[in-house]
């Protein structure tokens, strides 16, 4: 059954660089018709790694958030649901695949160079509020990509807007007024995901270790990122930023996020980071 579910995340991943070259194609060609071929590339690589984690699920007797292998392929397939429920939503947005779609591939393709060793899950780890802190986790990192997907598209239109052009492919977009709005939402729902995601995780660690906060070095990242989003809501809403600005600060800002999500445990140890093996 490893070999099946090996086979299946490869096969999901192939599908994934599929989708994400086609999106590029039609940003770069300016080609929206073939965008329905890169759609369902992702969505045929979903179908494919939803068997593979359902799979290795069944086999470790635990859901994917022991080892850095199954935790990366659950940010990628939860970032592939939040934006595939968004362009169901807000049809015009699709495009933005071309960011979401690269950087699934790219978390796909560091989670395939860990080891698929199947780990015991320690029994502090069987816990109703470890499950909702992972889930929130992740629905905050695709709920923020989608973000950073938009606010890439409002500099691209708004460039175009500038220089005069009237190319029916950037018409195809939101108006930059949408899109602005669009950013804000998906960044409010990343704020709140995160917010639940740090409140059941400490009950998680209280339960656990017996304290709800002990600024562990993912503890001390998941606050700072709180903040940062908490203050591009505060810039927009009281402190008259939008549009351009706004767009900049979500983009630069998941590169923290990212760095919080993945990066701790290149940097730093703790409580959180030895639960992982290479």
């Amino acid at each position: 059954m490893a070999q099946i579910d090996w086979i299946l995340y490869l096969t999901a991943t192939t599908f994934y660089a599929i989708s994400s070259i086609l999106y590029i194609y039609c940003l770069v060609f300016k080609k929206d018709e073939k965008l329905k071929f890169a759609l369902s590339s992702a969505i045929i690589g979903l179908l494919f790694q939803s068997v593979s984690i359902a799979l290795r699920w069944v086999e470790t007797d635990h859901g994917p958030y022991i080892t850095m292998y199954e935790v990366l392929s659950k940010y990628a397939w939860f970032s592939v649901v939040v934006f595939l429920l968004a362009q169901r939503k807000y049809e015009k947005i699709k495009i933005a695949g071309f960011i979401v779609m690269p950087v699934v591939l790219l978390i796909m393709g560091a989670g395939s160079t860990y080891s698929r060793d199947i780990q015991m899950i320690p029994a502090s780890l069987r816990s109703y509020w470890l499950i909702a802190h992972v889930v929130f986790a992740n629905l905050a990192f695709g709920s923020i990509l989608v973000a950073t997907g938009i606010a890439v598209l409002y500099i691209l239109k708004e460039r175009d807007e500038k220089n005069g052009s009237r190319i029916s492919f950037y018409g195809r977009f939101p108006e930059l007024k949408i899109m602005d709005e669009q950013m804000y939402q998906f960044v409010a729902a990343g704020l709140l995901f995160l917010s639940i995601m740090i409140g059941t995780g400490a009950i998680w660690a209280n339960q656990t270790w017996g304290r709800y906060w002990g600024w562990d070095p993912t503890e001390t990242w998941s606050l700072i990122v709180w903040f940062m989003y908490g203050i591009c809501l505060h810039l927009r809403m009281n402190s008259g930023w939008s549009g351009r600005r706004i767009a900049l600060y979500i983009i630069l800002s998941l590169f923290v996020l990212a760095f919080s999500l993945f990066g701790i445990g290149y940097v730093y140890s703790g409580l959180h980071t030895d639960y992982m093996t290479s």
